[in-house]
């Protein structure tokens, strides 16, 4: 009985307050008198074969690690391993998702360079390119503030980091916004130097944050 006991008071003082029961509240679940629980916990008595059963799909542990204890619940581990699975396989959907807008965003602006392209065209773009960055973040809390997957990481920053560099370089210069810079030697080393900079920032810092954890 003595293992038991012990066992039963390690559960209820830990897996029990994790539900947010008492002993009278823990009682009521299965079905049982309080007296009958502090027996229980006292190694008087043993709980039916039924209340073990019950313990073990209320705390989402195995019926061995009731009478046995233990360091941790195999059911409890495989259920957080699927839930990391799918949230991993989640966060690496949203962030393919992401990149598509980007590549959107950039195609669709670049492209209006030959259709008499308007200053709005790259804002349009930038849109996109913004709600994809957007997207991308969702998939970084679903991945625990992790990289979800880094290639496709380092596409998403690559595709967002050229319409804010080639604007960057243009305003700087006074130039007319537009998705591109004008192929001269100034504006495309300045807009070459904004986007190494804003693309090295955005994928050096979450990379390495990823790689302590």
């Amino acid at each position: 009985m003595i293992l038991w006991a012990s066992s039963y008071s390690t559960l209820l003082g830990e897996e029990a307050k994790k539900k947010g029961l008492s002993q009278e509240q823990f009682a009521d679940v299965l079905g049982v008198s309080r007296q009958a629980v502090s027996k229980w916990e006292m190694g008087q008595s043993l709980p039916e074969v039924e209340k073990l059963i019950a313990m073990s799909q209320l705390f989402e542990v195995t019926v061995d690690y009731i009478l046995k204890g233990g360091d941790a619940s195999p059911v409890t581990n495989e259920k957080e391993k699927r839930r990391e699975a799918s949230r991993k396989i989640g966060s690496q959907i949203i962030s393919a998702v992401a990149a598509m807008l980007s590549a959107i965003g950039v195609i669709a602006a670049v492209g209006q360079l030959n259709d008499g392209m308007s200053t709005m065209d790259i804002y349009g773009g930038l849109v996109l390119v913004c709600v994809g960055v957007m997207i991308l973040l969702v998939g970084w809390i679903l991945a625990g503030n992790r990289v979800p997957n880094k290639p496709l990481f380092v596409v998403n920053i690559l595709l967002a980091g050229i319409l804010p560099s080639s604007l960057i370089a243009q305003v700087i210069l006074g130039y007319k916004p537009s998705p591109l810079p004008p192929v001269h030697s100034l504006p495309v080393l300045l807009f070459i130097v904004a986007y190494v900079v804003i693309c090295g920032i955005a994928i050096y810092f979450p990379v390495i944050r990823s790689r302590r954890k």
